[in-house]
């Protein structure tokens, strides 16, 4: 046996043979003692048990919920896509309808067609439709909406067709103001940008009585586009020395321009409405 080991063997046997020689009253006075000593480390160690057992049920508590967000928020998420996904095709069979609408109410043939390209850089000025030389389509047609007219074709290939737009500063329309003899020329505006870009209506009567809201229409002059066809509304009226000029609303919104229809006399067949 060690010494160290003997030693404390020896200390341990004596300090019993010294309790054990000791009456009962200083016995329970030592004890008395002992506890006092060590109570505070046993009630300290109790209460930090107690702490750490509420903690780690708070943290698995936590952790549940947290995997509760998440299922819900993956929920939420999935139900958000299909509601955007229920209105764009909301929105799409709703402009389908109008179109069709539109097709079948027309004193005049017209065939539909589709955007398909669409330049920034000419966003006012062009766009480019679905229809082209196979389908008997050349320039100067007329091109029209549901609210009322769009332009003019501008030049063709065999498929595809490019649109001069109203708001283009080159497309001239003759146009009159509803209910007042006032007939002038329509066109775009040229550097005209924003939102929805303002047409110019120009060689109107000095003085006119011309308020805003009025509507203005095609005349049919030239023979190019149909008289009767919708181009805006008058936002204001500016008269000059010599003549007076208005500034036009576009009926059409040509930002969210999605489907046209080409005017014609003689089609050589009848396409349907663009496919979504």
């Amino acid at each position: 046996m060690k010494p160290l080991n003997l030693i404390a063997l020896l200390l341990f046997i004596a300090s019993t043979v010294w309790v054990l020689t000791l009456g009962e009253t200083t016995v329970r006075s030592i004890q008395k003692t002992f506890y006092s000593v060590i109570s505070p480390f046993i009630r300290g160690g109790a209460t930090l048990e107690t702490t750490a057992a509420e903690f780690i049920q708070e943290a698995e508590h936590s952790k549940i919920w947290e995997e509760r967000y998440k299922l819900a928020k993956a929920d939420l998420d999935q139900t958000r896509m299909e509601i955007a996904h229920l209105r764009k095709i909301e929105i799409e069979n709703a402009e389908l309808n109008k179109a069709l609408s539109f097709k079948q109410n027309e004193p005049f043939q017209v065939l539909p067609a589709k955007i398909i390209r669409r330049q920034p850089s000419t966003w006012w000025q062009t766009v480019t439709i679905n229809l082209g030389e196979n389908n008997n389509i050349g320039v100067q047609l007329p091109v029209l909406s549901a609210e009322g007219l769009v332009g003019k074709i501008d030049t063709t290939s065999p498929n595809t067709s490019t649109v001069l737009l109203l708001t283009d500063e080159s497309c001239q329309v003759s146009a009159k103001i509803d209910g007042t003899p006032e007939v002038g020329i329509l066109s775009g505006i040229r550097g005209r940008t924003g939102e929805s870009p303002l047409l110019r209506l120009n060689y109107l009567s000095k003085g006119a009585s011309i308020e805003p809201g009025m509507m203005v229409y095609t005349t049919g002059r030239g023979g190019l586009f149909p008289e009767g066809i919708l181009l805006g509304t008058i936002e204001s009226y500016e008269s000059g020395p010599l003549s007076g000029e208005a500034l036009v609303k576009p009926a059409v919104d040509f930002k969210t321009l999605k489907i046209v229809f080409v005017k014609h006399t003689n089609p050589l067949d009848s396409p349907r409405l663009p496919e979504k």
